[in-house]
């Protein structure tokens, strides 16, 4: 009897053997999915050097891209002067209050200047009266200025030059030329030249931008180029220019 009973209690331990079987192998058969999962995915650690790596290249070419259009923007810049123009005031006496005359009226200051003389196609017929230069270009070598040349060098870090001009037709121009202690040359644009028109003005040049085209602490010569070729005017035209001073720039805060 009681093996009767045993036998027919064994389907019943064999099915709970089974089952409890196969609960183990599921949890067994989850628990190596698990780790599977997580074997098939990267480490954070792995993945940090890449996204260091991409990064680094990002930004490697976003500091090339601006720094060559910084360095475009500063390049082109750089060697443009500030000029401006305006209509004479009181006999150009705030002048002598801010700044020192290199030439005064049509007079030389013979303690800043060596020597001041026309060069060029400006010497067959310009001259100096006793209010002003007057620059007339002959007919030539396509290349004439009035020179002026420092006994030392003038400093135009913290300086602008200032000068009054007119011409005789209006239509003239007169450009500013700047050489160094190491006769570097700078030769301001005929588009940001002096355009003269048949009143007197005043121009201003701030040479403060210069400073990587030459020693713009140390200039020993200054032209006032006005010639065929090299400025475009016509021959026989006539510019008269006077007061030629350099002064504190408005630009710095000075004490």
């Amino acid at each position: 009897m009681s093996k009767i009973i045993d036998t027919l209690n064994n389907p019943f331990k064999k099915e709970k053997v089974r089952t409890s079987a196969q609960e183990e192998i599921a949890k067994i058969y989850l628990k190596v999915s698990d780790k599977g999962k997580h074997k098939s995915r990267p480490a954070p650690m792995l993945k940090l050097p890449w996204i260091i790596a991409g990064a680094a290249f990002v930004i490697a070419v976003l500091v090339l891209f601006f720094k060559s259009n910084i360095d475009i923007k500063v390049r082109i810049l750089g060697e443009i002067p500030a000029l401006t123009a305006e209509r004479p005031s009181d006999k150009f006496g705030t002048l002598r209050e801010k700044g020192v005359f290199l030439v005064k009226d049509a007079e030389p200051n013979k303690y800043i200047v060596r020597n001041a003389d026309f060069k060029g196609d400006a010497k067959p017929f310009s001259k100096i009266t006793s209010g002003a230069l007057v620059l007339c270009n002959s007919r030539g070598s396509g290349w004439a200025n009035y020179e002026i040349e420092l006994k030392e060098p003038l400093n135009l870090s913290r300086l602008d030059l200032k000068y009054a001009a007119r011409g005789e037709r209006g239509d003239e121009f007169l450009t500013v030329v700047v050489v160094d202690s190491d006769n570097k040359t700078y030769r301001v644009e005929k588009d940001m030249s002096s355009s003269l028109a048949k009143d007197w003005q005043v121009f201003t040049i701030n040479f403060n931008p210069l400073k990587n085209t030459v020693d713009i602490k140390n200039i020993s010569v200054i032209r006032f180029e006005f010639g065929s070729l090299t400025v475009g005017n016509s021959p026989m035209a006539t510019i008269f220019i006077k007061d030629v001073c350099a002064t504190k720039t408005k630009r710095m805060d000075w004490r």
